[in-house]
């Protein structure tokens, strides 16, 4: 443990909140000359740590007077200065297009695919200093597959999104945006200063989006080293996806059946509206397939009580707006319970458009209110919650006792990430394949970024036998064919 001086930097409270795992994201890319795009890789990588130097630093714990169990950024422990920013290894016998061809996998594979091409495990000692990220550039007989492992309390989705963004700059010898990032760490300060909070009150709600308790059981002390294994062994990796056009359908249909305020015939009441979007109704309906999946194993009752849990990234939510180039964690939970759904549907309108559509009357009622109520939830948390979750959270002597939430069906989405639409130069070009690997929550499913077809790419981590049930399910057929 170390204690915070001018070389180390304290993790703000919302980077407390989130596992203590590693992410890894996989980028390919088909090329005719792999070493060339190695070596922009290389250049690029080193111009990105030399503008932006804490990236090169660990997460380690450390000690302040007020706060328990609090963790810091820090120069690198001699462990972690053992492992290079960039490792390059050589598959030359595997090719890229192949790999593409196996997202969906077992878990053991999953695992094994990680194991091969991934920088760092998923789980490492939550006690010792661990590196931010790291590299590795699988070097294929047709291309390059870039890998990124990423320490979960230095950086959410977003923040790595807009890593790569600077990375690929970078690889093309650019320098437009690589300066705001400079100022990171300072960002992070005002989220643990009070003025960040004057004048708000701790969330009253807080706990009931947050919780003591680890979020992965497997996380715990004495399963932390063989957490991976043993997953894997039990959750496979599904991918897939739902073509734009069905999802819009169902949109158009959710959003026709809502209840109608009395005020929308006045010219101002646009606003007062209902509105679902895209993917409040694709969450909705994935959560109702896999929810009628368990119960028909488990043998449930329809009516089972059952919780939905989607991130919310909160810097659009605060005022001012937090920037969006932040690479620190901001998000929290939002939990939405069949039994506490609030009806926002006009059921005289259900009939005639649930036939159209071939849903059964219930299932279409159940998916357009649970969007309904997702995005109720999602409008209530803007800068006076968000500040109150602050305010609570610098408040909490033990900052590992302030965990997020997760469901019975847990949500994250990545696809605002333009990991598709990045020029990486003329050595590397554009991205032909993306790849996430995460196996440790059953039922947890991620949105993966948009590629050039619109449609939602999603993977979930399941059992093989729910996997085989969702695949067979009417509903999950007809949103994916």
């Amino acid at each position: 443990m170390t204690f915070p001086d001018s070389s180390s930097q304290l993790l703000s409270p919302v980077d407390h909140t989130v596992p203590k795992v590693y992410f890894t994201f996989y980028v390919s890319f088909l090329l005719k000359d792999p070493q060339a795009g190695i070596e922009s890789i290389q250049k690029g990588l080193t111009t990105l740590i030399n503008r932006v130097p804490f990236l090169a630093k660990d997460v380690a714990p450390s000690h302040v007077e007020n706060h328990d169990n609090v963790h810091c950024i820090q120069p690198p422990s001699a462990k972690s200065q053992s492992i290079p920013m960039l490792r390059i290894r050589h598959h030359l016998n595997e090719s890229v297009r192949s790999m593409l061809a196996t997202a969906s996998c077992t878990g053991v594979e999953d695992l094994q695919y990680s194991e091969r091409y991934a920088p760092l495990p998923t789980v490492m000692d939550p006690q010792e200093s661990q590196p931010i990220l790291r590299f590795v550039a699988n070097v294929m007989v047709d291309g390059v597959i870039l890998s990124l492992s990423f320490n979960h309390m230095a950086a959410d989705g977003t923040g790595i999104g807009n890593i790569l963004e600077l990375l690929a700059e970078c690889c093309r010898n650019e320098r437009k945006h690589l300066g705001p990032q400079r100022f990171d760490l300072k960002l992070r300060r005002q989220l643990l200063s009070p003025s960040c909070v004057a004048g708000k009150q701790p969330l009253k709600t807080f706990w009931e989006t947050y919780t003591p308790e680890e979020p992965f059981h497997c996380l715990e002390k004495d399963t932390w080293s063989t957490a991976t294994a043993s997953m894997a062994s039990e959750l496979n990796t599904f991918r897939f996806r739902f073509p734009t056009r069905k999802i819009k359908i169902l949109k158009d249909i959710c959003t026709s059946v809502l209840l109608s305020h009395p005020e929308e015939d006045n010219m101002l009441s646009k606003e007062l509206r209902h509105f679902v979007s895209s993917n409040d109704v694709l969450t909705a309906l994935l959560s109702i397939c896999l929810q009628q999946t368990r119960t028909a194993a488990a043998a449930l009752h329809d009516d089972h009580d059952y919780t939905v849990a989607f991130v919310a990234n909160l810097r659009s939510r605060m005022r001012p707006p937090w920037p969006e180039h932040y690479i620190g964690v901001l998000l929290t939970m939002v939990l939405v319970s069949q039994s506490e759904l609030i009806n926002f549907v006009d059921e005289t309108k259900v009939d005639l458009v649930a036939r159209e559509l071939g849903f059964d009357k219930d299932e279409l009622v159940q998916v357009t209110n649970l969007a309904m109520n997702m995005r109720k939830k999602l409008q209530g948390i803007d800068d006076g919650y968000v500040r109150g979750l602050l305010a609570h959270m610098q408040k909490q002597c033990d900052w590992s006792q302030m965990n997020i939430k997760g469901g019975d069906f847990s949500y994250s989405s990545i696809r605002h990430l333009k990991v598709h639409d990045l020029d990486w130069g003329p050595s590397l070009g554009k991205t032909t394949g993306f790849r996430l690997y995460f196996g440790l929550l059953e039922g947890f499913c991620l949105l993966l970024p948009a590629d050039q077809t619109g449609d939602w790419d999603m993977q979930i981590s399941l059992r093989s036998s729910h996997q085989r049930a969702l695949m067979e399910n009417r509903l999950f057929r007809w949103a994916t064919g």
